[in-house]
């Protein structure tokens, strides 16, 4: 049983996508990395910025990715050149019995896959970046004898990494006082962010009350702040903001009727390509608070007010963002608390008083997730032997 591979294939569109196929042995490399992380963009974007801090370090190394075959898992990494091997993976949290069925039903797949995986690919070191599909990579390593790293993006772990701090001993985390275990060796590095956000202006404050304002709901945008808009049209007509608005797809008709009814200038997108341009362009941003968001507008300094997932797992979200809010750089407003909407319209309130604003972006900041990924590239390295020639 194989596993499947999938690379980028054509020197003049590197975006093209060869065909699945049984892989081929690999040619020998200096250090071969493999690293497992699930389909979803939190934990697929760090371990892209980890891998290219990896070949950033190591021109010659061999970094491929372990994932489930989601869509995008193939956008993300194989469309970027990175060879992606499809493992038969499954999660069980918040999915109940059929959930737990479907677990037991792939695993015995997956382990040989993986085995399958390993003896053709024979990695230096098994790196873990969150999700359900990086905890049999990295277990299995283990008791294979081959190096293992993984990364926490959380103020408090998730199922997989409290799973795998029974197995791997080398832990990255993004939040001081994160808590895996007693015996563990844990690196405090910050989150992985993108290196484009090294060209946005995070000192500059503008004059008199901020005027821009953008609003983030994460890949798939938001419901709550794309319903809410009509309720804190009015204060931000009052204070004649302009607001860029990354909402759910099929909500942008609707919230841009909105602001078009109320006469506040917005541009409402589903998606935003230039993220270093938008928070350039941005005095202040509404958000959810996953840990790739979070870390992203601590590097870039800007008062933030987040509204946290209210249907998050655990309390994942709310922990993060009181990150920034400890150090006075955001307010908090939970979306499931009564009047939501008079508690967020006063949080704008609050954070459009310029002396307010002033004090918040001037609050001491934290720009580590610039630092993340070489952090973690560079202990990653220094599992594998050739780490005293790269």
């Amino acid at each position: 049983m194989s596993v499947v591979e999938q690379r980028s294939v054509g020197t003049s569109n590197p975006g093209e996508v060869g065909e699945e196929s049984p892989s081929i042995a690999p040619e020998p490399s200096p250090v071969c990395v493999l690293i497992a992380a699930s389909s979803t963009g939190g934990h697929l974007i760090p371990a892209l910025h980890i891998a290219n801090a990896i070949r950033e370090r190591a021109p010659g190394a061999r970094v491929e990715f372990i994932g489930a075959g989601k869509p995008l898992e193939e956008s993300l990494i194989v469309n970027r050149g990175y060879v992606r091997h499809i493992i038969a993976a499954s999660g069980v949290k918040r999915m109940g019995i059929k959930g737990l069925l479907t677990f037991c039903c792939t695993f015995p797949k997956a382990l040989l896959q993986l085995h399958a995986l390993f003896s053709r690919v024979r990695p230096d070191v098994v790196v873990g970046v969150g999700g359900y599909v990086s905890v049999l990579p990295v277990v299995l390593a283990r008791l294979k004898g081959i190096p293992t790293w993984a990364h926490e993006a959380e103020k408090y772990p998730g199922l997989a990494n409290r799973v795998l701090a029974y197995f791997n001993k080398n832990f990255s985390v993004a939040f001081e006082g994160t808590k895996l275990g007693k015996s563990l060796h844990v690196t405090v590095t910050g989150h992985p962010v993108r290196q484009e956000l090294r060209a946005v202006d995070r000192f500059t404050t503008p004059e008199g009350p901020p005027k821009h304002l953008l609003i983030l709901g994460g890949s798939q945008g938001a419901r709550g702040l794309d319903t809410v808009v009509q309720e804190i049209a009015p204060i931000l007509k009052e204070r004649q903001i302009e607001v860029v608005h990354q909402s759910r797809p099929e909500s942008l008709e609707s919230v841009a009727a909105t602001y078009k009814s109320a006469r506040i200038s917005a541009h409402v997108v589903s998606f935003i390509e230039d993220m270093p341009g938008a928070y350039q362009w941005a005095d202040f941003i509404i958000s959810r608070a996953g840990a790739g968001t979070v870390a992203e507008i601590g590097c870039v300094n800007r008062p933030t007010i987040f509204v946290p997932y209210p249907y998050q797992q655990g309390t994942h979200q709310t922990d993060n963002a009181k990150t920034l809010v400890a150090k006075e750089k955001a307010l908090l407003v939970e979306e499931t608390l009564p009047d939501f909407p008079r508690r967020l319209g006063e949080a704008i309130a609050e954070v459009t008083i310029p002396a307010n604003y002033r004090r918040m972006k001037e609050a001491p900041f934290e720009s580590g997730g610039l630092e993340a990924a070489r952090k973690i590239a560079e202990g990653v390295l220094s599992l594998t032997p050739y780490n005293k020639g790269i």
